[in-house]
């Protein structure tokens, strides 16, 4: 029991250090809740500075630039997709796909450590709807670099991702629909119209204005597929709990086991209060029994931190559509809202957050006592038979004292670095719309009309006689807009 101690006891500082510079950055939040770093990054891209963002992201001296290799990767690829360098976007996304579907293998040792510190210790994985986007971004890439190619086979990998991940819910099916249809533009502009036949009834089955099998242009006009984004994607914003553990809770059972008990009541009284996914950035001091003042007199303070999402009650910019100067108009054929499924992988993954949670508190708590017990019984470890009884009471209350000691900044350390791991591809768009227009071969100019109030130009688009050509644009949400939140079910 003892050498257990003293390895819990030596490997928790070890692993408070691992994570501890992302861990002190991550409470570092914007008025949204989002993470300064990330908030600056999404500052440069409303004002139209994706080359600066670009060059932030990439120089790993800069605190914009992420630490996790992944989500650098996906910052890197995403600013130099809205920068303009297309095919440097599109090899990026490649090496962050590599990197995401290695990281199914996770390490023993690293999910050991990320129960004595916090998830952060832990190599970001990327949610389902993000890997989806992933290849939907990779696609758009290679579309403006002009390779229709390369650009169907990441409309393959998207289909087949699709098709992995099994039906999806009523929150994610209107996105399902529109990557489809993506996906089927893209697979028409490489000339693959088998796939995109199968694609198209695919995006129609769930929901999305199109028809099943769509003749090909005449060679005196192509199909433009416009592809609007619009706003940001929702964000996580940390939210906590701290349970306090007094002496005489432990009295009679002394392993931890009440307290266990009085940690799942009082978490079992926040979901059914139904405030466990409230969605407001702080932290809630809860305590079924004592007033909150008398925590300074707890042996013990669980904390328990766990990520909510948040987003923009102005994702949604209006009603989309898009016109040829001079020529036909189209409207949108299907919209999708990326925060919506993002949200639904969030509900998919709650059973799973709720454990990590309790256990991790678990495992700090267990982690104070082992390293308490250590240091107490380091103390004694000079008494004998022969030492006079003062002497063995003095050294008794020394050992007592320095137990003390070691808890207190055992507690204090496990209780900093309990914070909820709100990583996350944040440079996402809110929403995607898609829509489709046949225009006379040649070059020509498109205005999207957003909401009747905005217009944005497209101009000098080549249009394929006889072919489809799938162009992209991303609205950035407006200055001062208001935050509202995501209503978990």
């Amino acid at each position: 029991m003892r050498r257990s101690s003293f390895i819990i006891a030596a490997l928790f500082p070890l692993a408070a250090c691992s994570t501890l510079s992302t861990t002190a950055r991550s409470y570092l939040t914007a008025s949204n809740g989002l993470q300064v770093d990330d908030e600056r990054v999404r500052t440069l891209m409303h004002r139209g500075m994706a080359d600066s963002a670009m060059r932030a992201v990439t120089n790993r001296q800069s605190a914009l630039s992420p630490d996790d290799r992944l989500l650098r990767l996906l910052y890197q690829a995403t600013t130099a997709r809205y920068a303009g360098k297309s095919r440097e976007a599109a090899t990026l996304f490649d090496a962050a796909f590599a990197v995401s579907e290695e990281r199914y293998t996770k390490s023993i040792s690293r999910t050991a450590t990320a129960l004595l510190t916090n998830d952060f210790a832990l190599p970001y994985t990327a949610g389902q709807s993000e890997r989806l986007m992933l290849h939907y971004s990779a696609l758009l890439s290679w579309s403006a670099a002009g390779d229709t190619d390369a650009a169907a086979v990441e409309a393959r990998r998207l289909v087949a991702l699709l098709a992995a991940v099994g039906e999806p819910s009523t929150d994610d099916r209107a996105m399902r629909a529109t990557l489809h249809t993506v996906a089927s533009a893209a697979f028409e502009a490489a000339g693959d119209w088998s796939d995109a036949d199968v694609a198209r009834r695919n995006a129609a089955r769930l929901g999305a204005a199109v028809d099943s099998v769509k003749m090909q242009a005449p060679t005196d006009s192509g199909d433009v597929v416009v592809i609007v984004e619009q706003g940001d994607v929702a964000h996580k914003v940390a939210v906590g709990l701290t349970v306090p553990i007094y002496s005489g809770d432990n009295a009679s059972g002394g392993n931890g086991a009440f307290a266990a008990q009085r940690m799942l009541g009082d978490l079992g009284a926040l979901r059914n209060g139904g405030v466990w996914w409230d969605d407001t950035p702080s932290w809630r001091f809860t305590n079924t029994r004592y007033a909150p003042f008398q925590a300074l007199s707890a042996t013990y303070l669980l904390d328990m931190s766990w990520p909510v999402l948040r987003r923009s009650s102005a994702i949604w910019l209006g009603s989309v559509a898009v016109q040829a100067l001079n020529h036909a108009s189209g409207t949108a054929v299907v919209s999708g809202n990326v925060s919506d499924a993002i949200a639904a992988d969030y509900r998919r993954d709650r059973s799973a957050i709720l454990s990590r949670t309790v256990t991790r508190a678990a495992a700090k708590y267990l982690a104070a006592r082992a390293v308490e017990s250590a240091v107490e019984a380091a103390a004694r470890s000079g008494d004998s038979d022969d030492d006079k009884k003062s002497k063995k009471k003095d050294r008794e209350s020394a050992a007592r004292a320095a137990g003390m000691v070691a808890r207190i900044f055992t507690n204090v350390a496990a209780t900093a670095m309990e914070r909820a791991d709100t990583r996350a591809w944040t440079l996402l768009p809110g929403s995607v719309t898609v829509m489709r227009l046949r225009v006379p071969a040649g070059t020509s100019e498109l205005l999207i009309d957003v909401g009747g109030t905005r217009r944005v130009s497209l101009p000098s688009v080549v249009i394929r006689g006889g072919a489809t050509t799938v162009v992209s644009t991303r609205l950035w949400a407006q200055a001062g807009e208001r935050i509202g939140a995501i209503v978990e079910r």
